[in-house]
């Protein structure tokens, strides 16, 4: 079994371990934090043959906050925050260290699902999934070709169960959309997103999803596709954090992709 380069906490599976979801947690938070969430807690008691693992991003400095006497310089993240409010720029897609710190967090997360595929679960049994950060790192790394792994001759990304994004959005939106594997049209993925977001606003989450649309199927609030190949983009009444239908829609999700198994 291969040693794991992040620090993380898991939730056992109290059935027979047959599928897994890997779950990424948002800007300055940590992976106790979201194994204790209650919501997630629920989750997992209801789908007992799940066993969930909460990664520690590693602490990185932050570019937007320098010079902030309010913040630290350095906090846990997936990825830099170049500027706040947080916007897409064009820009950012030519920055050599934020390209290399996403896919230095990518190459992280692909040693996690290989953990899992080393202990036998099979690719099309592990979801990837996270909130604010997390989720725009899940959606790097699962959806995301060789060139995210700064190689061109090794596979194109995972063929997995889904791919959860929770609050999040797209960066290097231009690269993304050139490096997006060539299966990834057939990976469901669920983005919830509220729309009281300040911090990851509805509209960047909203147009980070049209935005790679003529590459995946994305369709807008329709529940009975929830858990088909593409994107199904739902909406939510909160601010920055996951709503109560939003975590039960989460778990249908789940329950659709990974079913109980013999």
């Amino acid at each position: 079994m291969m040693s794991l380069p992040l620090t993380f906490v898991t939730i056992t599976p109290k059935a027979k371990h047959t599928a897994t979801v890997i779950f990424t947690h948002g800007l300055g938070d940590n992976g106790l934090e979201f194994s204790n969430n209650k919501e997630m807690r629920t989750i997992a008691s209801q789908l007992p043959h799940i066993k969930w693992v909460f990664p520690n991003a590693p602490e990185r400095s932050i570019t937007a906050w320098k010079g902030d006497t309010r913040r630290q310089s350095s906090t846990r993240g997936w990825l830099d925050v170049l500027c706040e409010p947080l916007v897409y720029s064009s820009e950012h897609d030519d920055i050599q260290e934020y390209d290399e710190g996403i896919m230095q967090s990518v190459k992280h997360l692909d040693a996690f699902i290989q953990s899992e595929i080393d202990s036998g679960i099979s690719e099309g049994r592990i979801v990837l999934g996270g909130f604010g950060q997390g989720g725009a790192i899940s959606l790097t790394t699962g959806l995301g070709g060789s060139q995210w792994r700064g190689v061109s001759d090794s596979k194109d990304g995972w063929k997995l169960g889904g791919v959860v994004c929770l609050g999040g959005w797209l960066p290097m939106r231009e690269r993304y959309k050139k490096r997006l594997a060539m299966h990834a049209s057939t990976i469901p993925v669920f983005w919830g997103h509220g729309v009281q977001n300040e911090s990851i606003t509805w509209g960047l989450g909203w147009e980070s999803a049209k935005f790679i649309g003529d590459k995946l199927e994305v369709r807008y609030g329709q529940y009975t596709k929830v858990g088909e190949p593409g994107v199904s983009f739902m909406s939510y009444g909160v601010a920055h954090w996951m709503a109560e239908s939003e975590m039960e829609d989460l778990r249908l999700f789940l329950k659709k992709i990974l079913p109980l198994e013999g």
